[in-house]
């Protein structure tokens, strides 16, 4: 008896050290998957074998980098505000993200990743993801502050895209942006919006947004239709 009780104990606090020193301030990248493909996806066993493409912060500097892990959970793609935490755990090879244990708001899951860094910046655009040179992306990222700025002073859009069925991934300029329904704040003046989910046509709309409240409903055609969905 006294022997089970010692495993127990140990197993107890195995259990609770694998949570231990995960703490979102001790990983300092912030990392988006922009793209990712199934390998295998087996709930049962959790197991979740996975390649893409993201990028990754490190303070000031951004940079691509391609990845493939096999872990308990699995990555999703991530919209503007939402980063996983990152840290290095073999500079440019191995990277440790942070995810919450669904449920569970102080837990964490940790996935390492085999990591190849670009030198430039993956863009998600409306037909891929291509790769921009740090010069180009430096004179892209001014252009979107001057933007923005001017925008500024016409207040904000506040956009509610809403699809049928639901929970399709809404893309604005080719940035996931979330799911549907959702509202987003954007700066009024011209943009795409684009609605995708598995099994139905890609819809999407070049549109003009003003300041205040806009709505937008995509109805999403079943694959093989030819018919686009309507506002």
């Amino acid at each position: 008896m006294r022997r089970f009780s010692l495993l127990a104990a140990v197993l107890i606090c195995l259990s609770l050290s694998s949570f231990a020193g995960k703490n979102p301030a001790n990983y300092p990248l912030k990392v988006h998957i922009l793209q990712q493909a199934w390998g295998s996806h087996n709930v049962r066993y959790s197991e979740y074998r996975a390649t893409g493409r993201g990028n990754i912060w490190e303070g000031d500097a951004v940079h691509g980098f391609d990845f493939s892990y096999d872990c308990s959970f699995g990555m999703r793609r991530t919209a503007r505000n939402q980063p996983y935490w990152g840290k290095w755990k073999k500079p440019n090879q191995r990277l440790a993200l942070l995810a919450f244990d669904i449920g569970k708001p102080d837990k964490y899951h940790e996935c390492d990743l085999k990591t190849t860094v670009r030198p430039g910046v993956y863009i998600l655009n409306p037909g891929g993801i291509t790769e921009m040179s740090q010069a180009d992306y430096k004179e892209w990222k001014a252009k979107q502050s001057s933007r923005r700025n001017a925008a500024a002073s016409s207040g904000v859009s506040h956009l509610s895209v809403a699809s049928t069925p639901d929970g399709a991934e809404i893309e604005i300029d080719g940035e996931f942006m979330g799911n549907t329904p959702s509202v987003l704040d954007l700066d009024p003046g011209e943009h795409t919006v684009t609605v995708r989910k598995a099994g139905y046509a890609l819809w999407e709309r070049k549109m003009k947004l003003a300041a205040g409240d806009v709505k937008l409903d995509a109805e999403l055609e079943q694959q093989g239709t030819n018919k686009q969905g309507s506002n």
